[in-house]
């Protein structure tokens, strides 16, 4: 309600003074996450503008940690869209280009004040980019949580790396040896078995997008996103673990699934109408890129790798969201909505 008081407030002087207004949309923190979040975001806004008539008097640039447009934290993809493969880069940079959205890559957020915010940029430049609305995505780097046992001994390495510590491979390795093996499959913490951490609350054991740092030591790339579809289905598998624990009783986990061979679909709102809204559908497999079994399609399967944008996916999100609620409240048969 905030941010929607003060964007309308914009548009009406904008409507007022004929003069342009800056509007800055992006991820804040230099290792943020969730980039989908504020791509919904600032393609709504601008949509938002366009309906109000005052589209030209607004000048909307968007700021992200990522290497190139379309990284979402995922490495980026290489998906189908009709016959023709194409980069999630290039998708993004037309749907920016369509819509005059500019754009700021590479760029890490240090500070921000009344009106302007400060970063830094790969090349270890230091910048400052005036706004008069602006939305940026915070940090992703867990809380920070000490943990004491009985005797108040710290336990904290064996429970927490800002996240929860699962059944992860957390040894430091350089980036050309990361594998989709690395990934946790059941969820549960190795020292405590009775703690399960499914969804947001896992500590991945590296980033999936490149690390890169910036001439001044400066780290500059998106944490993992685990939001979504995969908190769904790793919820559930944790679920149906415990659930066996219990009734069946045992140690051994039967319930598997890593984000290594796990897909996702993502329907990112561009625009709320009925008829003038859209949606871009992006599904990709596997969630984090396999380079060994996928090596031509940047460790992807491209049968279950595409992207589409358009008035179907906004019919389609609208349908979820009200599917999502309806198994949210456990109403009849919610059982049968997948994750």
């Amino acid at each position: 309600m905030h941010a929607w008081e003060g964007l309308t407030n914009l548009i009406a002087t904008a409507k007022e003074t004929k003069e342009k207004q800056r509007i800055l949309i992006g991820t804040g923190h230099p290792k943020a996450t969730c980039q989908g979040a504020a791509f919904e975001y600032i393609l709504n806004v601008e949509k938002v503008l366009r309906d109000e008539k005052v589209r030209d008097l607004f000048e909307i640039k968007w700021i992200s940690n990522e290497y190139e447009l379309g990284d979402f934290g995922m490495d980026g993809m290489l998906m189908k869209r009709g016959r023709k493969n194409m980069k999630s880069s290039e998708m993004v940079e037309m749907l920016f280009t369509d819509r005059n959205i500019g754009w700021i890559t590479g760029a890490g957020v240090t500070s921000v004040e009344d009106g302007k915010a400060h970063y830094e940029t790969l090349d270890g430049q230091s910048h400052t980019e005036s706004f008069d609305f602006a939305m940026l995505i915070p940090a992703f780097s867990g809380h920070g949580f000490q943990a004491y046992g009985k005797n108040n001994e710290n336990i904290t390495e064996k429970l927490f790396k800002g996240f929860m510590i699962v059944d992860a491979d957390y040894t430091p390795k350089p980036y050309e040896e990361w594998t989709v093996q690395d990934w946790p499959e059941t969820y549960q913490n190795p020292s405590y078995h009775n703690i399960f951490a499914p969804g947001i609350a896992f500590a991945p054991p590296h980033s999936i997008s490149k690390p890169r740092k910036s001439e001044s030591g400066l780290e500059i790339f998106p944490s993992p996103p685990r939001t979504g579809m995969p908190s769904g289905i790793t919820a559930k598998l944790v679920a149906d673990n415990i659930i066996d624990v219990i009734t069946k009783g045992g140690g051994k986990l039967h319930h598997k699934g890593s984000l290594g061979n796990m897909g996702a679909a993502c329907i990112a709102s561009s625009g709320y109408g009925s008829f003038s809204g859209s949606g871009v559908s992006i599904t990709t497999y596997p969630i984090v890129p396999d380079y060994k079994k996928f090596p031509d399609s940047h460790g992807r399967e491209l049968r279950k790798t595409f992207g589409d944008i358009g008035l179907a996916g906004h019919w389609l999100k609208l349908f979820l969201h009200h599917a999502f609620l309806y198994k949210a409240k456990m109403r009849p048969f919610w059982w049968i909505i997948p994750e």
